[in-house]
């Protein structure tokens, strides 16, 4: 469930159809095939949220990722911007895996449309299909991973043009 100022469901048809649709549209059409698709969009919901909605506040408690289908979202560490995704990239993924208060808030820049999944629902996926969730685990771990790795060379540049 989305936590903070919750964005409403999106008004579009929201069928396994449609949520299948879109996971393929996004960069894990690349990794799943439309069998697998189908059967994991069960699982995800689609949300909407208008220019300036808090989706996910710092410091809160936090269990659901999402998937931008449209739009952007604004990452915000102490209140300020510290990264803009937008469509096809995934936000709130570290809250999936340990269920730890949020790092950063997360916001829409404009009008943004997302597919949310939830930890509950990532366990009956991990109980009804084994393989499946162990791939989303898997883009998720690459997405961290990713990450970690240009915080780390932006951390590096930063200390090496501030050693004196």
């Amino acid at each position: 469930m989305i936590e903070s100022n919750a964005p409403k469901l999106i008004a579009i048809e929201n069928t396994l159809e449609s949520n299948a649709h879109i996971l393929d549209a996004s960069h894990w059409g690349e990794d799943f095939s439309w069998e697998q698709l189908q059967a994991i969009s069960y699982y995800f919901k689609p949300y909407a949220a208008a220019k300036g909605t808090v989706i996910y506040k710092e410091g809160e408690m936090g269990s659901s990722m999402g998937i931008i289908i449209k739009g952007a979202i604004g990452v915000y560490k102490n209140n300020k911007l510290i990264s803009t995704l937008r469509v096809g990239r995934t936000f709130g993924e570290m809250s999936v895996i340990d269920t730890q208060p949020r790092s950063a808030t997360a916001r829409a820049e404009k009008e943004t449309v997302f597919l949310s999944l939830d930890k509950s629902s990532m366990l009956i996926l991990a109980d009804k299909h084994p393989s499946l969730a162990f791939k989303i685990i898997w883009n998720i771990s690459r997405a961290l991973s990713q990450r970690l790795r240009l915080t780390s060379a932006q951390l590096a540049e930063f200390l090496e043009s501030n050693t004196i």
